[in-house]
């Protein structure tokens, strides 16, 4: 990898927004953890777990449950 300089206006040497880097970034990890998701059981339970703690945990702000 080598060194990026973004000017003034968010743009490196080859005209690449610093936005495109975070968002190519966090569209391939997205894509990692689907396939990760689908391919290993205990990770797929793992999300489910912690989505299920965030939903109980007071998050859920206008009262409704899902079950």
């Amino acid at each position: 990898m080598e060194s990026k300089d973004f000017n003034n206006h968010g743009l490196d040497g080859l005209g690449i927004h610093w936005m495109q880097y975070l968002s190519m970034t966090l569209i391939s990890l997205l894509i990692f953890f689907i396939g990760l998701d689908k391919a290993v059981p205990v990770f797929h339970d793992f999300v489910l777990s912690m989505l299920f703690k965030l939903q109980c945990s007071g998050f859920n702000s206008n009262g409704v449950k899902i079950y």
